[in-house]
C-alpha cells in the first residue's frame, strides 16, 4: 500500500530487506486482551491471581481458523498484547499465555509499515482519536485493539496515504459492565485481524479478517470456519469506489474488472459514475481553466455522455445476469443544476443535446439517466437509484452515496453516516475509512487531478465486498493490484 519512493527499486523475492526479511511475506495479525492481575499475598510470600483466569479465554474456533489460514498461506500470526478490563490487567489467560505468538512492541513488517507499541485502552470508543499524526510523522502503523478501524493519513501532496489500523480481538470480551466505559466497549468488542500482504521493502497490502461470534470469517471469497477446509462464500454486492468518468484511472478499472470475474458478485454498486467536468459549477468562471478543458475536448456534454455510457456499458457487460445499480450522488447533480441555472445559453456547443436533456427533465426524467439514453441503450441489468431510495442487504445501507449530512446538512462523516444508517458501505471522499460498521469506499479516479494539486491527501482506490451473512470486506487497490498473484 506505501508509494514507492524515489529512486528506490522494488526487492525481488527472496532478497532480505528490513531486518534481514525475506519477501514477499504474509501475516495475520491480530490482538489478545489480558485476564488478571497478580497482587503480592504477606501470608503465602507469593504473588496470588486477583481473579480466577476465567476472564478473556481464546475464541477456539477463531483461533484454529487463523491457524488454518496461515498454515494455507504459509502466513507468520501475531497476537499482540492489550490490557484487560483495566491498566492493571497484565497476565493473559492460559489458553492465550501459552501460544508462541504473543508479541508487545515494535516490528517493521517492511519500510513502510510496522507494528506499533501504541497503548490505546480496550474501552476507547475510537482508537484513532488522538493518534493521526503519529502515522503523519512515521509510517503505517499497526496496534493492537478490540476494534477494527482504519483511518486514512496524508502523507504529502502526491504520495500515497499512511494509514492506522487497529486489529481486532482473538480473545473473548473483558471489560467492567458495571459502568458505561465497559458496557459500551463490550457491545462493540470486534473478533478477527488484519492481513498483511508484504511485497517487497517497500510496497505491501492490507486489509480486516472480520470475525462473526462464531468465529467463521471471510478473506477473499473463502470462509474460513476453524480447522475445517475453507468453503467459497457468495458475495451479495461488489461496492467500486467513485468511478468518475473521464477521470477514471485505467489500472484501478482493471482491477475492478478483476474483481468482478473473480468475486462474481449478485450486485455492483456505483458511486459518481458521471463525472460532470463539462458543466463543473466549480470552473464555470474559472477562465485559462475551461479554455484547456476546451482544448482537450472535455467541455462537450454529449461527448462526457458518451465517454460515461461506454463505461456504463462495459462493467453491465463483466456482470452478466448480476444487477447494477447507479447511486444518486453529488457529481451527476451537477448535471442538474447546469439544466437550472439557464447556464445553456452560455456553452453553444452544448445548446442543443442540453435543451433536448432539459426538456426531459421538466417531464420529471432524471438527467443522468435521460442523458445516457440519448447516446446509447441502457442495459437491462441496470437500475438508478434516487435519492430518497433505499438498498439495503443484509442490514447494510448500499444507496447512500454519503455527500448528504443529517438531517439536510452538507457535511457527511463516518459517525453521522453511523448515526444515520447503522451499517452502510458509502462513497464520496475517496478516502477509505472503517469505523464500526460503517465502510467507505475510496476511488477509481486518477489521484493526481488537477483540483487536489498542492494539498495534502488522503485519496486512494479501494473497493468494498459484503459476503453472504453480512460479512464486509474492505480491499485496498494499490498500483492496480488487490491480492497476491495465483489466489484462487
Amino acid at each position: 500500500m506505501a508509494e514507492k519512493k524515489e529512486g528506490e527499486g522494488h526487492e525481488k523475492n527472496g532478497t532480505n530487506g528490513t531486518n534481514g526479511t525475506s519477501y514477499p511475506k504474509e501475516y495475520v495479525i491480530t490482538a489478545a486482551q489480558a485476564s488478571y492481575h497478580e497482587k503480592w499475598d504477606k501470608e503465602s510470600e507469593s504473588y496470588l491471581p486477583v481473579r480466577n483466569g476465567a476472564i478473556a479465554p481464546i475464541h477456539e474456533n477463531l483461533i484454529e481458523g487463523l491457524d488454518k489460514y496461515c498454515k494455507i498461506h504459509n502466513a507468520e500470526l501475531i497476537i499482540l498484547k492489550m490490557a484487560g478490563k483495566d491498566a492493571s490487567e497484565d497476565i493473559m489467560h492460559k489458553t492465550v499465555a501459552e501460544r508462541p505468538e504473543l508479541f508487545f512492541g515494535n516490528k517493521a513488517l517492511n519500510s513502510n509499515i510496522k507494528i506499533c507499541d501504541m497503548v490505546v485502552p480496550p474501552q476507547n470508543v475510537d482508537p484513532s482519536t488522538g493518534r493521526l499524526r503519529f502515522a503523519q510523522k512515521d509510517t503505517t502503523l499497526i496496534y493492537g485493539h478490540p476494534k477494527q478501524r482504519l483511518r486514512a493519513v496524508p502523507a504529502s501532496n502526491s504520495k500515497l496515504p499512511r494509514l492506522l489500523l487497529t486489529t481486532g480481538a482473538v480473545t473473548q470480551p473483558n471489560y467492567n459492565r458495571s459502568n458505561h466505559r465497559g458496557d459500551v466497549a463490550f457491545r462493540d468488542h470486534v473478533y478477527g485481524g488484519i492481513v498483511v500482504e508484504v511485497i517487497d521493502n517497500v510496497c505491501y497490502n492490507a486489509r480486516f479478517l472480520r470475525a462473526q461470534r462464531d468465529g467463521q470469517f471471510v478473506d477473499l471469497g473463502l470462509k474460513y470456519n476453524g480447522n475445517k477446509k475453507p468453503t467459497p462464500s457468495k458475495v451479495e454486492a461488489l461496492v467500486l469506489g467513485d468511478i468518475h468518468s473521464g477521470d477514471e484511472d485505467e489500472m484501478t478499472m482493471e482491477a475492478n474488472r478483476e474483481m468482478i470475474e473473480f468475486f462474481k458478485p449478485r450486485r455492483l454498486i456505483l458511486h459518481d459514475l458521471f463525472n460532470g467536468h463539462s458543466v463543473n459549477p466549480h470552473e464555470k468562471d474559472n477562465l485559462i481553466s475551461r479554455v484547456r478543458e476546451y482544448d482537450n475536448g472535455r467541455l462537450s456534454l454529449e461527448s462526457e455522455f458518451n465517454d460515461c455510457s461506454n463505461i456504463l456499458q462495459n462493467l453491465s457487460g463483466e456482470m452478466g445476469k448480476g444487477q447494477v445499480y447507479v447511486v444518486a450522488s453529488n457529481h451527476p447533480y451537477f448535471l442538474n443544476r447546469y439544466l437550472e441555472s439557464g447556464e445553456i445559453l452560455e456553452d453553444p456547443w452544448n445548446v442543443k443535446f442540453a435543451l433536448d436533456l432539459a426538456r426531459k427533465m421538466c417531464d420529471g426524467v432524471d438527467p443522468l439517466e435521460a442523458g445516457l439514453r440519448m447516446v446509447g441503450d441502457i442495459p437491462s441489468n441496470v437500475t438508478f437509484l434516487k435519492l430518497r431510495d433505499d438498498l439495503k442487504i443484509w442490514g447494510y445501507q448500499l444507496a447512500s452515496h454519503g455527500h448528504k449530512g443529517l438531517s439536510g446538512s452538507k457535511t457527511s462523516n463516518a459517525i453521522s453516516r453511523e448515526i444515520a444508517h447503522g451499517k452502510s458501505i458509502t462513497g464520496h471522499s475517496h478516502t477509505p475509512e472503517v469505523f464500526r460498521n460503517t465502510y467507505i469506499v475510496g476511488t477509481s479516479s486518477r489521484l493526481d487531478l488537477e483540483y487536489t494539486s498542492g494539498s495534502a491527501t488522503s485519496w486512494m482506490a479501494a473497493n468494498a465486498v459484503l459476503y453472504e451473512g453480512g460479512t464486509v470486506q474492505l480491499i485496498p487497490i494499490i498500483r492496480g493490484k488487490w491480492k497476491p498473484k495465483g489466489t484462487i
